[in-house]
């Protein structure tokens, strides 16, 4: 977006500070114009929220501005139309967004107060949605997500605080180790089942839910603040590139001074039980299947051999992209397969079709009603003529249309099933002739970059291809073969069937799942050519994942509850904490885990405050039970407005021996130099 300057508003502090309220525009390309500012010009009011691990406290401000112009052109509908940008002796102090179509005026007057509602930079991620940055979704890193929303934001933050709490060890944390840019998940968290997004500000919520922090704006600065956390905070520019070490202050409210004499204490009650519910989202089907009674017809086709007939309806897919060649094995365009609407039969590659087969008996049909069978109809070769025929072979036929679940996979196995039904006659019509030995389909399959060759998986930068095999020993009168039943008693996945591909023990496989299938193929060695067949039928095709028996009774469908009881005789409990970004604890293939590096991340994640690995839900509640588990002091204060007062600043007051607070909201009047501080104790 490119913003130039359309008004500025400037007024003086009580203490004679010059001060200025500049309102930039997406796009403006005119000289700005000065406005008069009104008896209370610019407001900020921070949410208020109580509960110290709220994952976002973000402000709103109000303009005031006297004058006889209604200002229209500030009715926008759009969130970042108008930028507005808050400085203090030339010093960036708020910024944030104009409301679009939310002020109020007085319509009588020749001369009126105008007031302006605006919201914070990072407040406008609640109105954008989340989006892939490549061409599909993928992992990406918390790291990444944290410079998405504020990039996104387009505030104009002088620094960024982020707390040094976490590292992948103890003896990394002394390092310049970046634990959040090797925390990964994948985007497809981030979309619902229907592929609907989650808004950024969801996104920046979940994050900060999941590290335990809160993510605040401040007087031009943003904060994700560790409540817990006395340590160095590292400040970073608004691109999170370059840093350098901040430390948490103390002030006394006394030395702060007061601003006026609205003073207030209220004591919170304590809480014996904190929960954390793990939103599991679960893969569920990683691999679609085709409905048939769904699709598109392309066309239909009825031949007759004899007393026989075979009907075909040949369709458009919807799950599998199939492959489409011309008799002479040259690859299609779709404009060019629409050419062949009237003799599908003599294309080669793949298409999905229905099938009934019939007999004529007097002259009709023996059946009353078609008795439909859903295959999927592949065209290998042409019947030899002389020395002039056309094969198919290492060429794509089958795969699947839309990107399957990027994700990580672990303690399983995928199988695929299916069965076919070859044949020798041109017009792919099936036929009685005995078979003898094996064909064998060509498949590949690869999760990330890791490609299954047949016995392991390998990461190699050629793709790797396997073999099913279909035995057709005695089997006459063109009846089908099921794949080879490759799975084991000994393996731990209860009926599970069909060639079996196990994922390595131990060791996640992160990243898009693909599947492609090529022709099927003579077995060496075993007979001719021919009894590959000219064409054959798959029918039944299905791909499944299972995850091992061995492991505990989650389901793949259920929440994981993380909760800790201090008092089992009397329990005032803290309201459900939910995470939608969680720890891996043997809950089957979900988007919402996290990896930490190249595995899941699990109890691993070191944390500087107990000095020792622990997961983060966990040590939510961890944090939960240590603050709530006694009463705590809430302040409210009228103090002077204070530049070094930030939301890590640690507060005292000499009335309150002891006690250690920290600003969880608030108001602050910029011309009377006043902040309504709202503290709570820590």
């Amino acid at each position: 977006m490119s913003y130039s300057l359309i008004y500025t508003v400037p007024f003086a502090a009580l203490d004679n500070i010059p001060c200025v309220v500049e309102i930039e525009k997406d796009g403006y390309e005119g000289t700005p114009t000065e406005l008069t500012a009104g008896a209370t010009p610019f407001t900020v009011d921070i949410e208020g929220e109580e509960f110290l691990y709220t994952p976002t406290r973000f402000s709103t401000a109000k303009l005031q501005v006297v004058g006889n112009d209604y200002l229209q052109t500030l009715f926008s509908t759009e969130y970042r139309q108008y930028r507005v940008t808050f400085k203090k002796a030339g010093v960036i102090t708020w910024c944030g967004f104009i409301k679009p179509e939310l002020y109020t005026q007085d319509y009588a007057s020749e001369t009126f107060v105008l007031e302006i509602e605006c919201i914070s930079a990072m407040s406008v991620l609640e109105f954008i949605d989340y989006t892939i940055e490549g061409k599909s979704k993928a992992f990406v890193s918390i790291w990444c997500l944290l410079q998405r929303c504020i990039s996104t934001a387009s505030g104009q933050y002088n620094s960024v605080f982020i707390p040094h709490v976490y590292a992948s060890s103890q003896e990394l944390y002394s390092t310049e180790e970046n634990v959040l840019a090797s925390m990964t998940l994948s985007e497809q968290d981030f979309f619902d089942e229907d592929d609907k997004p989650m808004k950024l500000k969801e996104v920046l919520e979940e994050v900060c839910k999941f590290l335990n922090w809160t993510c605040a704006d401040w007087k031009g600065d943003l904060y994700f603040v560790d409540v817990d956390h006395t340590g160095i905070y590292r400040q970073y520019d608004i691109g999170l590139e370059n840093k350098a070490n901040a430390q948490v202050n103390e002030l006394l409210v006394q030395d702060i001074g007061f601003a006026g004499s609205n003073h207030s204490l209220d004591v919170l009650p304590g809480y014996n039980k904190a929960s954390v519910k793990c939103s599991n989202y679960p893969v569920a089907q990683i691999f679609p299947d085709e409905d048939f009674d769904r699709l598109k017809l392309y066309a239909s086709q009825d031949k007759q051999s004899g007393d026989k007939v075979t009907a075909k309806r040949f369709y458009y897919p919807d799950v599998y992209r199939l492959f489409h060649y011309s008799p002479q094995g040259a690859d299609l365009s779709d404009e060019q397969f629409e050419t062949y609407k009237n003799n599908p039969d003599s294309l080669m590659g793949g298409m999905i079709i229905k099938r009934c087969e019939y007999k004529i008996v007097n002259g009709e049909p023996e059946i009353s009603n078609y008795n439909w069978e859903n295959l999927i109809q592949v065209r290998r070769g042409t019947q030899k003529s002389g020395s002039n025929y056309t094969w198919l072979s290492r060429v794509p036929i089958l795969t699947f249309k839309s990107q399957l679940p990027v994700a990580a996979y672990l303690d399983g196995a995928v199988a695929i099933s299916c069965s076919v039904q070859v044949t020798e006659n041109d017009d792919l019509s099936t036929d009685d002739k005995k078979r003898n030995g094996y064909v064998r389909a060509l498949c590949e399959f690869s999760i990330g970059d890791y490609y299954y060759n047949g016995s392991e998986f390998v990461n190699n930068s050629t793709i790797e291809r396997f073999e099913i095999k279909f035995p057709l020993a005695d089997i006459t009168g063109g009846s089908f073969a099921s794949v080879e039943n490759t799975k084991k008693l000994s393996q731990p996945y209860d009926g599970l069937t069909g060639y079996v591909i196990e994922l390595p023990k131990g060791k996640p496989l992160t990243g898009e799942v693909r599947f492609c299938m090529y022709p099927l193929q003579p077995q060496p060695g075993n007979y001719t050519q021919f009894f590959a067949g000219v064409g054959y039928y798959i029918k039944d095709l299905k791909m499944e994942y299972k995850r091992r028996d061995d492991l505990d009774d989650l389901t793949d469908n259920s929440d994981r509850i993380y909760e800790n009881i201090l008092n089992e005789t009397y329990i005032n409990k803290l309201d459900e904490i939910e995470f939608k970004i969680s720890s891996y604890n043997n809950d089957g293939v979900c988007y919402s885990k996290v990896m930490l590096g190249s595995d899941y991340l699990r109890d691993n994640l070191y944390n500087s405050i107990l000095d020792n690995t622990i997961r983060p839900e966990e040590m939510m509640i961890t944090r939960c039970i240590n603050h709530y588990s006694a009463t705590r002091i809430k302040l409210t204060q009228e103090i002077k407005e204070r530049a070094d007062l930030s939301p890590i600043t640690r507060l005292s007051d000499t009335f309150l021996v002891g006690k250690k607070f920290i600003n969880a909201g608030g108001s602050i009047d910029y011309k009377m130099n006043r902040f309504e501080c709202i503290m709570i104790e820590v």
